[in-house]
């Protein structure tokens, strides 16, 4: 019996990742929510998410795949993103779990986040907190998982690796030689393009290297969304970006629809993006492999400027540095 499409959510408990497991459990996907363990957790993630498999629209339409498949159960998996050796830990048990004969992973989503003014502060690893959750974390769970995304998918265009923050919107980060790490130059405008930047760079080099040919890999940009993001500001700045989300910002359900389109295109046919051109300062050499770019409105983006290959591999670098502190291996 064919497996179900599944599909690994990180930051599943809230705003748009919250959004985004919901219309994928509607449109037949298992779900393996990936969230902070709180009291109740489990049973909250896990009852909503049956709620949205209850209303899916492919039961509805009586789809024969769904009817096919073995049984949905959705699942519910703690994880301090902070942490990476938390990371490695989790990704390593639903690669335990997810791979071999009929088993896999054909969407992995990350959208959790912090949004703060503080400067640098260090975890318990000594890296920064926001980077880590916006960067470090992310790279983590992507490496860890390849395993799984590797293992034969049941989407005919390739499974999908996303990281929902700032694609196509973020300035380059210049420093990257000098302050890799962001530990000497540390400001809220820094922090925003070192993770953009990083993130760029990071999963092109992913995209194109040997074994990930198959796996489609976006970085996307949600645009304004009406959610809780920003609930760690002082409130002095949280009032405004309420009144700014309120009046202009869309829902993460109606941003989760925009997001989810690259999968539910991959499980139909193929991505329907369009890699993006490198920039005229890259020499990077064209590829049937890359990065895409999303766009708030689904529509094919472009990538920041300082997009080249000396950047490409001191990102690289320093990533495999950082996360090899924690145990995870780049190879």
């Amino acid at each position: 019996m064919p497996r179900p499409k599944t599909a690994v959510i990180v930051g599943a408990t809230n705003g748009i990742g919250k959004g985004i497991a919901c219309r994928l459990a509607r449109e037949g996907f298992q779900i393996i929510a990936v969230g902070r363990e709180k009291e109740g957790r489990k049973n909250e993630v896990l009852g909503f998410l049956e709620k949205c498999s209850a209303s899916s629209s492919s039961i509805i339409e009586g789809s024969e795949e769904n009817k096919e498949c073995s049984p949905i159960q959705h699942e519910f998996r703690p994880c301090n993103a902070f942490e990476l050796a938390q990371v490695k830990t989790c990704a390593q048990d639903i690669v335990r779990d997810y791979s071999g004969e009929n088993k896999g992973i054909d969407a992995l989503v990350m959208t959790h986040g912090m949004a703060t003014i503080q400067n640098f502060t260090p975890t318990s690893e000594g890296n920064d907190e926001k980077l880590t959750l916006h960067y470090w974390s992310r790279a983590a769970f992507a490496v860890s998982l390849l395993p799984a995304l590797r293992q034969p998918s049941v989407m005919p265009g390739g499974p999908v690796v996303m990281t929902i923050l700032s694609g196509g919107v973020h300035s380059p980060y210049a420093k990257y030689t000098n302050d890799p790490e962001l530990k000497k130059n540390y400001s809220v405008a820094n922090a925003a393009n070192f993770a953009g930047y990083y993130t760029d760079l990071f999963f092109d080099r992913m995209a194109r290297d040997e074994g990930n040919e198959s796996i489609n890999f976006i970085h996307a940009a949600p645009g304004i969304v009406a959610s809780n993001w920003g609930t760690e500001m002082p409130l002095w700045l949280r009032v405004p970006i309420r009144g700014m989300q309120k009046a202009i910002g869309k829902s993460p359900q109606k941003c989760a629809d925009f997001m989810v389109r690259p999968i539910l295109q991959c499980a139909k046919g193929s991505i329907a993006l369009d890699l993006p051109m490198q920039p005229e300062e890259s020499s990077l050499q064209s590829s049937k492999n890359g990065l895409y770019i999303l766009n708030e409105d689904a529509t094919s983006g472009k990538l920041t400027k300082g997009h080249t290959v000396e950047a490409m591999d001191s990102v690289w670098d320093t990533t495999k540095d950082v996360l090899g502190r924690a145990g995870v291996d780049l190879n």
